[in-house]
């Protein structure tokens, strides 16, 4: 079950990460093709905008959940540094929205610790002992 947990993140993770080419494919194709052409990558990305925090939100109780099944949410492991990356990112996401001071940048932050979270997700999947 706990091995089954990790997997079902692993995807969760790249479904979450896709949202970025998404909406960039969607763009270039509205722009050089017209809107009837990007329809269906609007309807893409609109989708994946709605189940973007709910899914994130998924993520980490599942992460939570295979952590201390596992093995443990308190010693240093590439599992626990992935999960609070992700805690991080979804802490950027909610204070980002909420401080004025923040508000145009939490997004460049945002997609900047998502690219760590794909090396921390790597890591973890292929050298999950190297700490």
């Amino acid at each position: 079950m706990v091995t089954t947990v990790g997997w079902i993140n692993i995807f969760l993770i790249i479904i979450m990460g896709s949202i970025y080419p998404i909406k960039h494919k969607y763009m270039l194709t509205y722009k050089n093709e017209g809107k009837e052409k990007a329809k269906a990558l609007g309807q893409l990305y609109r989708f994946s905008r709605k189940v973007h925090p709910v899914t994130g939100v998924l993520i980490l109780l599942l992460g939570f959940y295979h952590g201390s099944q596992a093995y443990s949410l308190t010693v240093l492991h590439t599992g626990t540094i992935l999960l609070y990356s992700i805690l991080l990112m979804a802490i950027v996401a909610l204070v980002g929205q909420k401080v004025r001071a923040f508000n145009k940048h939490w997004r460049i932050v945002h997609r900047g610790i998502g690219i760590f979270v794909f090396l921390f997700a790597v890591l973890h999947i292929f050298w999950r002992n190297i700490l």
